[in-house]
């Protein structure tokens, strides 16, 4: 989801995703809510995004973008249900990483 009024190229590091749509929202509403309003019917990701498998997408401006992962371990990696991994990820304009647009994120097993 992006809240702002640029375009984002966000990175994810050590996973590859395909885009499933992008869907407008009411950013006033959701800054004043909290709540996702959308305003308009899912898009199709854009013509060089599909069906390929990406690690940086355009975060357009009042749009939430949906994409699918697959989070894999090396070979042999032993897995506990409930066991927390942490990825990153970050935009790759310059002043965003400098200013803490590059966050961690866990998911769990």
């Amino acid at each position: 989801m992006n809240i702002t009024g640029d375009v984002h190229p966000l990175h994810v590091h050590l996973v590859q995703f395909q885009v499933l749509n992008r869907q407008t929202f009411d950013v006033q509403a959701y800054q004043q809510t909290g709540k996702i309003i959308f305003t308009g019917k899912p898009m199709a990701p854009e013509s060089n995004e599909r069906p390929a498998r990406k690690d940086t997408i355009k975060s357009y401006p009042g749009y939430v973008t949906r994409v699918i992962m697959r989070f894999d371990l090396p070979p042999g990696a032993s897995v506990a249900p409930g066991q927390e991994f942490l990825y990153v990820w970050h935009c790759h304009i310059l002043e965003h990483e400098d200013n803490e647009m590059m966050r961690p994120y866990k998911v769990i097993a």
